[in-house]
This record gives structure tokens, sequence and C-alpha cells, in this order.
């Protein structure tokens, strides 16, 4: 219905549509890599697509109501002032169902604003996957419970598509985000590669694209990007998002994750890595 593909080894696409708050998407897709495009012309505010490998013998309602249930509960009493960001994770911990540990989030993000589209580009293994949008309403309520998520039943049977091509690739070193293309209108491809901290791990795990304004504040959209804060991923967002990816499977020197998106018209861009409050990772450039 959404996928093409043939049997000569070429992607495979499906598209899913966003609106306010759901998303028309594919029910079932073959296994393998699937290029994702994310449109999001129709709807009013920012969203992204997030994949969740639900454990084998959960259904999705029981996904549903007992993980993401758990999520908007800490979230509300958080935001009442209940609980302590330090407290988190133990808060959260008591609320999940036994099985949590078993939820696989393979790929997250690729933030894209009103009016764009944007594409990236996701190994899945056969299974059952909830596609969400964990960005909140202005009220504060996590776009998945007001009803952005989906099934998505990942079958048996191969997609026949490669591993992506790219144009481009970006580095993420623990200080520095290293781009190597060049900076110019049209559609972009890029693979990321994660360096590791001291202790091995990716450094960092997730960059956007955005569009500079005058006013455009890079620290405000730093804060903005931390789900954890009270007023994060809140829409509206402080800032135009072209599209990026977090990456939860990608390691550090040996596997890439990919994206691809478009930039339409010359202006001030910045790459951004979400970091920590008071830390800066963000690279400036013009398009002419």
């Amino acid at each position: 219905m959404w996928g093409c593909g043939t049997q000569d080894q070429q992607e495979y696409r499906a598209e899913i549509t966003a609106y306010d708050y759901a998303f028309q998407a594919p029910d079932e897709l073959p296994s393998g890599w699937i290029t994702f495009v994310l449109n999001n012309q129709q709807a009013h505010e920012i969203h992204e697509l997030s994949f969740a490998r639900i454990p084998e013998g959960v259904t999705y309602p029981e996904y549903l109501d007992e993980y993401v249930g758990a999520w908007g509960v800490l979230l509300e009493e958080f935001q009442n002032g209940e609980v302590e960001r330090s407290g988190i994770s133990a808060r959260v911990n008591e609320l999940l169902p036994e099985w949590a540990d078993g939820v696989e989030y393979v790929n997250a993000r690729g933030l894209v604003s009103p009016g764009r589209s944007a594409e990236k580009t996701v190994y899945l293994a056969p299974g059952l996957y909830s596609v969400d949008c964990w960005v909140k309403t202005e009220e504060g309520i996590i776009h998945l419970t007001a009803g952005m998520t989906r099934p998505l039943t990942i079958t048996e049977e191969s997609a026949n598509s490669p591993e992506p091509s790219f144009d481009n690739s970006i580095t993420l070193q623990e200080n520095e985000i290293d781009v190597d293309w060049n900076a110019e209108t049209g559609f972009h491809s890029f693979a990321v590669w994660m360096d590791a901290d001291s202790e091995g791990n990716p450094a960092h795990n997730n960059i956007h694209l955005i569009k500079l304004e005058e006013d455009t504040d890079l620290d405000e959209v730093n804060i903005w990007m931390d789900w954890y804060r009270v007023g994060g991923l809140r829409a509206p967002a402080p800032a135009d998002f072209l599209g990026g990816v977090s990456t939860y499977d990608a390691v550090p020197g040996e596997s890439a994750t990919y994206f691809s998106l478009e930039i339409d018209e010359p202006g001030e861009y910045a790459w951004i890595v979400q970091v920590p409050e008071g830390e800066q990772l963000w690279k400036t450039f013009s398009v002419q």
C-alpha cells in the first residue's frame, strides 16, 4: 500500500503522514532496511517518528496502557512538582510493568516542523512495533497519548533492500560535529557515525538541522529538545526543524544511522545536538 520495492535490491520506501494527532501509515511491512518518509505537510505542530519494538507476548493495547500509561503518569507528576528530576528514574521504574525492559527503541526523533517532510532509513527485524510521536502539546500532553501512535507489524518476508548509500557523512565527536558535505539547497542524504566516549558508549545519539531566524536562541533550542524538562519538547518549537535522527542501535565506529532532508531556500542554518543544559554542541553555516 505504502511501500515500494523490487527483487533487485532497490530502496524500499514507506510514507507516513502526520496529523494533529494521528498517523496515516501502513499496518504491515516486510523486514529489512526501510526508508520512512515523514510527511508533516498537513499538521500544524512539529512531529517525529519513534519506533519501539514491543516484547513478544505483549499486545499493542498492553503497551499503550501499561508502558505508555506509566510515562503519562510520571510526566503529570513531574509537571505538577510531585517528582523531582533526580527522582524520575526511580519513580517510573515503580510504575512500569515487569516486561518494560524488553521494549526496544530502535530509532527516534527526526523532528520535522509543520509544512515539511523528511526521511530516515531504519533496519527493522520481524516483530510488533509501535510508531509513536513523543512530542508534547502546548499543555504538556504527549502526542502519542492523544492518539499519535500506530501498531506496525514487520513480517518475516524480506524487503530485499540494501543498506543505504549516502551522499554525505556526519561524525558526532564528544565536543564537535564533523560534517563532510557541500552546504547548498537541494535534497541531501546523510550517514551519521558516532565516536565513543571514555567508557565506550556513543558520545551522542542525536542530531537535527534547524533553520535560523534573527531571534533564534540556540541555547533555548537545546534546552527545549530535552524531553525531561517540564517545558521540553512542547509545541510550538523555538526553531524550524528540517529533520534529523536519534538512534539507539548504532555501534560507535562500526555502524551508522541514516536520514535525508531538503534545504529549500538560502539562509542561515545550524546542526544541533541536544546536550545537558549549560553545554553547547552546534555548528552554524550559511546556504547561498
